[in-house]
């Protein structure tokens, strides 16, 4: 949650008075790592990952050069400690309450401060918070945290589960029992690189009385107004008001609650003004939403400042003439989706989030409205959703389930709480437009042959499947309603292997690569709303060369061999290049273009053919827009940020 407080250094002081204003001190600076049962420390930088740490430090050799991701591989299965010293002055501690917040962990953690365990962590995705204002003590403090092996623990939870569930990219079996990024277990575009580390911001929550604890806004349309629900969600045993403003301007009547875990609810009703679009439909006008917590007496505890923009969004899912429809209604028009799947920017997703931000300036150059978050990576952070909010870009934010998971008990509370979180932080945003339950575990269970290769029959079958759909239909459904966002419980809906599946939902095409349908198909086998379709081609040799040694870089070489992810190999694109080109490249350089002149053809079939058949069709998502690491792969934009051809022909299809 963004929120609009001044920051202190962990040393600094304030006037901590009885009402003094929530502050957070920042805990950014002064840690140090080291494998757990060695005894050198080196310096860490938080936020941040083991991986990045020890390349930092000269420990290991760069992973994405060469063949070093293999080398590197022994990192998944130690155990790593962090630490640092919090300096707590008379001021902080004048507090009443000092919340230590750690916004992300990656993954099994254990937190201890001066040599008590204040708990455990388990999910990667989730906020983990603990109050330490008895634990604190004048001067120095002792915080640290161990990881341990993401591996060896979801080792454990599948021996607990009893059962293999399926992980076709993951060769220990590990990732599907384990809340962390699906892709760095390895993807077919991406290596397999396993770490852990505190990935996120980690701070000091210092407040009296009550504080914020998060904001949601509903917003319902008349003919000339739009009526603001603004649930404020507080801490704190004290009595507290909520009073709102938009754009400066004090909105609805002021509310009080009290209790240790409150809900306030503002309402006002404002003039219907310029209303928010996509990209290329309208404009993007944008308000900011302050909210403060005052005590009886008017003394401010905290504020929070979000930008909001007045929209309305609907997934209509309609049986017609032809099937079912998948149509994006906003603002009451229906608006054809043009845009792009994205995956993480990098393997080590701490390493910036001007990466992300980056993401958005390309597919709004692009002339998109839409890109889809795919859910075996990360949820983006706050700087996507604002940047997607200022460009006009709708977000289908996949939960990251790429995987079937042991929807039960602890675990399956675990994703509740997960998904929550990250829905309401979402949903703040005018850009957020669906939530999605799972990347194509339904049409895989039904047509991969899941059953065979992993032995699941009989009572092992109906406890895999029966429980995930409840996750997917049930529980994920609920979390969804509860912020007012649209909602599809699997993608794709539709099958891509059978007639029927172009009639109704969404569907991801994979014809061309994953089968052996030519680029002809691209043009007759449209759906309703295509989320997913694409097709490979390599980097540039100078974007190759920075990563590869020189006596590698040629047709047939074992780096490129290795650097190729896919089951399928390089195969579909020497096939496409003969059939499509009537080319036979005899060097590297010849058979790159040629690779990128195949992979734009493809985007530019289906996306023309996509655009021609509106309204059957209603949506066009080509799978993938960016690379988390350099090598050869689905996106128009590789791992340096530079267009490939296919981005260029779709800037042109995506204008018209």
């Amino acid at each position: 949650m963004r929120r609009a407080r001044r920051y202190l250094l962990a040393s600094a002081s304030c006037l901590a008075t009885a009402h003094c204003t929530a502050q957070i001190v920042a805990l950014a600076d002064g840690w140090s790592f080291r494998q757990t049962g060695t005894n050198a420390w080196h310096p860490a930088q938080v936020p941040g990952e083991v991986h990045t740490d020890l390349l930092r430090n000269g420990l290991i050799p760069d992973p994405y050069r060469n063949f070093n991701a293999d080398s590197v591989q022994w990192i998944e299965d130690k155990d790593w400690e962090y630490a640092r010293t919090i300096h707590a002055d008379a001021a902080l501690l004048k507090y009443e309450h000092v919340d230590l917040v750690f916004k992300g962990l990656d993954t099994f953690a254990e937190v201890w401060l001066n040599d008590s365990l204040l708990g455990k962590a388990d999910n990667m995705f989730r906020t983990w918070e603990w109050s330490v204002k008895e634990l604190l003590k004048p001067g120095k403090n002792i915080l640290k945290v161990i990881f341990r092996s993401a591996v060896r623990e979801g080792m454990k939870l599948r021996k607990t589960y009893g059962i293999n569930l399926p992980h076709d990219s993951d060769p220990s079996g590990t990732s599907p029992f384990v809340r962390k990024a699906a892709y760095q277990f390895g993807w077919d575009f991406a290596p397999r690189l396993v770490g852990c580390g505190i990935w996120q911001p980690v701070e000091l929550r210092c407040w009296n009385g009550a504080r914020i604890n998060g904001v949601q806004v509903e917003q319902h349309f008349t003919s000339d107004s739009i009526r603001l629900k603004i649930q404020v969600n507080t801490l704190g045993q004290a009595e507290a008001t909520v009073h709102c403003s938009l754009d400066g301007v004090p909105i609805g009547q002021p509310a009080m609650d009290a209790g240790p875990a409150a809900s306030i609810t503002v309402h006002s009703t404002l003039p219907r003004t310029a209303l928010w679009w996509p990209n290329g439909s309208g404009e993007q006008p944008l308000h900011n939403l302050h909210v403060e917590l005052r005590s009886p007496k008017g003394q401010l505890l905290d504020s929070t400042t979000h930008h909001i923009g007045f929209r309305s969004i609907e997934l209509q899912q309609q049986e017609d003439s032809i099937g079912r429809s998948f149509t994006f209604i906003v603002n009451g028009k229906p608006i054809f989706m043009k845009g792009c799947n994205i995956v993480p920017p990098d393997m080590f997703p701490s390493r910036d989030d001007s990466a992300w931000v980056a993401l958005v300036a390309h597919i709004q150059r692009a002339h998109m409205n839409m890109a889809r978050v795919w859910a075996g990576g990360i949820y983006p952070p706050e700087a996507f959703y604002t940047a997607c909010d200022t460009a006009g870009i709708l977000v289908w934010q996949d939960f990251m389930l790429a995987n079937l998971v042991p929807a039960e008990g602890a675990f399956l509370e675990n994703i509740r709480l997960e998904t929550k979180e990250q829905a309401q932080r979402c949903a703040l945003h005018p850009c957020a437009a669906l939530l999605c339950g799972n990347n194509e575990l339904n049409v895989a269970w039904s047509n991969w042959g899941w059953q065979q290769k992993y032995g699941l029959h009989g009572a092992d079958s109906a406890r895999v499947i029966d429980s995930n759909r409840k996750l997917w239909k049930e529980v994920l459904g609920t979390v969804a309603a509860d912020v007012g966002m649209p909602y599809t419980w699997t993608s794709a809906l539709s099958n891509w292997g059978n007639a029927a599946g172009l009639r109704s939902g969404d569907l991801h095409y994979w014809g061309v690569w994953h089968g052996d349908a030519t680029f002809d198909s691209l043009a007759t086998s449209v759906g309703r709303f295509v989320s997913e379709y694409g097709f490979q081609s390599w980097p540039d040799s100078a974007l190759l060369a920075q990563y590869i040694d020189a006596d590698q870089l040629h047709l047939g070489s074992a780096a490129l061999r290795w650097r190729q992810r896919s089951y399928k190999t390089d195969g579909p694109i020497w096939e496409a290049i003969s059939h499509e080109l009537g080319e036979h490249p005899k060097t590297l350089g010849e058979f790159i273009e040629a690779s990128q002149a195949v992979q734009s053809l493809a985007y530019e079939k289906a996306i023309q053919a996509h655009l021609k058949k509106q309204p059957w069709c209603m949506g066009t998502l080509f799978w993938q827009l960016n690379d988390c690491w350099p090598g050869p792969s689905w996106s128009l934009i590789d791992h340096e940020g530079n267009w490939k051809p296919g981005m260029r022909a779709v800037e042109e299809l995506y204008a018209k």
